[in-house]
């Protein structure tokens, strides 16, 4: 008698494409990938080079009676009254405003590269609201002055480093949000430095960070510099931190040194980093590094249906599939030496059209057997 032994609603084609591809996986043995050769700069950043965000607060005007509601917030009220009398010299007080609605109190940044700014540079300005306004569409930013988003000890120190002004394009997703295209005008210089006195510090990015992959880059750092008779130049300070001394001989042209030195060739296997998966759950997106594996196992997940029939029989209208069960079991008869690439099962889950959060369910639910050889970030 014919038994149903795994009913799914995945489709017959779908299903001979899974079982292919985790075919055609199990059969490989454990293999270890290597990252590329590189340059140095594509591993590390220098230390000083981070970019700063510039903040302020501002006024949005010109809104169709979607702006703050004055007679609930007083707080927009005040810079507004505030602008009346330094432009228009208009005197007035909060109650005489408490029917407008054209305008809107909202936060103003602005991310400056890491290669600093000079002055009359320009850079897109954020803008979000800070009162009840339920829209900014058609508004236009009154002009707001840009500081340093970290207030100095003395404020008489806190200046403005650029003003914000113009049209905005509202976010179609959420209105209350928008952007103004070159909004920004930078007033003074933003120059930024990597020195440390005599050093600079290499920073690994953090996909790279760690102390065997750190100590790799020192040794190769020190190696190439012993060719110009340079010694013990760099040193790992920690796990993402190499520091690097400029020999005297070179601090007449700092930057020359180090633009040097950030052209390296890093052979690809000194990168000696865990694999790593990592879920972006915000985005939705799965990165899995090309060395994670994962040993044979079964692992339940509730929006999986599969089907196999054994012996395989013909449904009728006597004979029906039958007994639903919501896990699909992953084997192969195979040593459990033998390993699969997680990068190929999350491209058979895709080709089945398998939701994210199922995906990172069953990532989660391998890690909890130990059945993963990977981080999960």
């Amino acid at each position: 008698m014919a038994r149903a032994s795994r009913v799914s609603s995945v489709s017959r084609a779908s299903l001979a494409t899974l079982v292919a591809l985790l075919a055609a996986l199990f059969t490989a043995l454990v293999t270890t990938s290597v990252a590329r050769a590189g340059d140095l700069q594509e591993y590390v950043r220098l230390k000083g080079y981070e970019g700063n965000r510039l903040v302020g607060i501002g006024l949005v005007y010109g809104l169709n009676k979607t702006g703050d509601s004055l007679k609930d917030s007083t707080i927009t009220a005040q810079p507004y009254a505030q602008l009346l009398a330094n432009v228009g010299n208009i005197r007035t007080d909060l109650r005489s405003l408490a029917k407008t609605k054209s305008i809107a109190l909202v936060f103003v940044s602005v991310d400056i590269p890491t290669t600093g700014a000079r002055s009359d540079d320009r850079f897109d300005v954020t803008i979000g609201t800070l009162g009840t306004a339920t829209s900014l569409e058609g508004g236009q930013l009154l002009t707001s002055f840009l500081k340093s988003s970290v207030v100095p000890a003395n404020r008489a120190e806190w200046i403005p480093y650029a003003t914000a002004d113009g049209m905005i394009e509202v976010d179609p997703e959420t209105p209350t949000k928008a952007v103004v295209r070159g909004g920004a005008r930078m007033v003074r210089d933003i120059t930024l430095s990597p020195f440390e006195g005599d050093t600079v510090a290499l920073v690994l990015q953090p996909q790279y960070a760690g102390l065997p992959t750190a100590a790799a880059i020192a040794e190769l750092v020190n190696e190439e510099f012993s060719l110009s008779s340079y010694s013990d130049v760099a040193r790992v300070e920690d796990q993402g931190t190499i520091r690097v001394r400029i020999p005297p001989e070179e601090r007449e042209d700092p930057y020359g040194f180090v633009a040097r030195m950030m052209t390296f060739k890093v052979p690809g296997d000194l990168i000696r980093t865990p694999a790593r998966v990592i879920i972006d759950r915000a985005n939705k997106v799965i990165t899995v590094d090309e060395r994670v594996e994962f040993r044979p196992a079964a692992v339940t997940a509730a929006n999986l249906r599969i089907t196999t029939i054994t012996p395989e029989i013909q449904p009728t209208p006597e004979q029906p599939l039958a007994d639903t069960v919501a896990w699909a079991g992953v084997a192969t008869g195979e040593s459990q030496r033998q390993s699969m690439k997680l990068r190929t099962l999350i491209d058979a889950l895709n080709e089945l059209d398998v939701p994210f959060e199922t995906q990172v369910a069953i990532i989660h639910a391998l890690k909890r057997q130990n059945a993963l050889k990977g981080e999960i970030q």
